[in-house]
């Protein structure tokens, strides 16, 4: 019995299944941020769709801006205090 090589690439896109072409019209600002962020990814756009559909279906998009927005409220008051630092001119404060 041989065993085949081991599989290279994403298997969770299903590259060896067949594709289903779909068609969807967005403004051009949209198309350019798609082509650069899948370009930054190496994935072809239809990957980098196919991957952003998956996320959003899994829930995975919504835990990460749940917990994104649970980390902000947490740390609110560190962020503030940065902001209010860099907005204070030098020698403005008083000892």
């Amino acid at each position: 019995m041989q065993l085949s090589p081991p599989r290279r690439g994403n298997g969770c896109y299903h590259a060896d299944t067949a594709k289903k072409q779909l068609g969807a019209r967005v403004n051009e600002d949209v198309a350019e941020l798609a082509r650069k962020r899948a370009a930054d990814l190496g994935l072809s756009i239809g990957d980098y769709l196919a991957r952003l559909v998956q996320d959003d279906a899994s829930g995975l998009r919504a835990r990460a801006v749940d917990a994104a927005a649970r980390f902000l409220a947490e740390h609110q008051a560190v962020f503030d205090e940065a902001e209010e630092a860099q907005q204070t001119p030098r020698g403005a404060r008083a000892a």
